[in-house]
């Protein structure tokens, strides 16, 4: 062995390690990090540009359901729900949005071992309408 690998190896044993002790220690987020997207559905005017321009194909159109507001710019009341197991977080969908109805986010803690979308975020942006469910 080298003489200087003992010393290293000496050396690392009375040095604190680097790594984070996640998730005892909370990360420290950039402010312009890329983290869940969703749609704002008072904005969103269901052009499927965003689905069309996804790279990795995690945007589906899916109907907004009966019981919630649409607005009127959103005459087949469809809206974006993203995937966020398949998403690359390119947020091509955010820059491509004609009416900007994309809300942006930092939160990176998506890990589940259930299907995690954007479908119930995207719903809490508009109201129930009169005598829905």
């Amino acid at each position: 062995m080298r003489p200087g690998l003992i010393k290293e190896i000496i050396k690392g044993i009375f040095v604190k390690p680097v790594t984070i002790q996640y998730p005892k220690e909370q990360t420290l987020i950039e402010p312009d990090f890329r983290g869940r997207q969703y749609a704002d559905l008072k904005k969103c005017i269901g052009c499927s540009l965003c689905a069309v321009e996804c790279p990795a194909n995690a945007i589906t159109m899916t109907k907004i359901p009966d019981e919630y507001v649409a607005p009127k710019t959103n005459a087949r009341r469809i809206y974006p729900v993203v995937d966020y197991f398949r998403c690359v977080f390119c947020y091509r969908c955010v820059t491509v949005c004609p009416v900007n109805a994309y809300l942006v986010t930092n939160e990176y803690r998506l890990a589940s071992s259930t299907i995690v979308e954007s479908s119930e975020l995207s719903l809490s942006t508009t109201t129930k309408a009169a005598g829905g469910v």
